[in-house]
């Protein structure tokens, strides 16, 4: 039991790579979504709207691209950046900005859940 809670603290950008994920927005009141992800896609989804699918091309340890290929026909082919700023316990603070929207930040909680 002690293993787990000492693995738990000690999480990396690495771990955030795979698996499935809660992101809850920290600057905006969005719905709150569940990611699935593997090394090279990701889906999105939330109650209120279809999945979004996107392509992921990791940039660096702590750091990706998102381009979506399934979603509203006016955000296909758009590029995220992510950035995950600092990790505490299962949870990941990141921020990503968008493409065609110079200036605009998003601020999220990404928590690992498996």
């Amino acid at each position: 039991m002690i293993s787990s809670l000492v693995k738990a603290q000690n999480l990396k950008c690495s771990d955030f790579k795979v698996g499935t994920f809660t992101i809850k927005c920290t600057n905006y009141e969005l719905p709150i979504t569940t990611i699935n992800r593997s090394k090279k896609k990701k889906k999105e989804s939330t109650d209120s709207q279809n999945e979004i699918e996107g392509a992921i091309e990791w940039k660096s340890e702590c750091s990706y691209q998102l381009i979506y290929t399934k979603a509203r026909p006016e955000m296909i082919g758009k590029k995220v950046s992510v950035e995950l700023e600092r990790i505490e316990g299962q949870k990941a603070f990141c921020k990503s900005t968008f493409e065609e929207m110079p200036g605009f930040v998003l601020e999220f909680e990404m928590e690992k859940a498996k």
